[in-house]
């Protein structure tokens, strides 16, 4: 029983001559090539992808400190505002005033006499 094995093996090795088998050997070798190519690329994609998560995990910590700084900003702008308000009354009232003052003493010009 083990003749017949061994005859058959022998017999579908015996069609393929060791030409073939490194001809086809050298055909897969680029194709392998790139096939570790692509499966390095494969890996420094997973690593950027890592870094880009954790680059996202660290902007998602920090967020609620910095909502809480923009609120605490806001707050203080509104009391700023709050405290402009009054300059910024004496400021129009002064340059109202200034305006008339400045327009009682303008004397009127030769076009405006005749």
């Amino acid at each position: 029983m083990l003749d017949f094995a061994t005859n058959a093996a022998r017999s579908v090795l015996g069609h393929i001559s060791i030409g073939t088998v490194e001809h086809r050997v050298e055909q897969l070798a680029p194709i392998e090539e790139r096939l570790h190519e692509a499966v390095d690329a494969l890996h420094r994609a997973a690593e950027s992808l890592e870094h880009n998560v954790e680059v996202g995990d660290k902007l998602a910590e920090s967020l609620p400190a910095l909502t809480e700084a923009v609120t605490r900003l806001s707050d203080q702008l509104a009391g700023v505002l709050e405290l402009a308000a009054p300059v910024e009354a004496a400021e129009r009232e002064f340059s109202s005033g200034l305006g008339k003052l400045l327009h009682r003493r303008r004397k009127p010009s030769a076009d405006a006499r005749a």
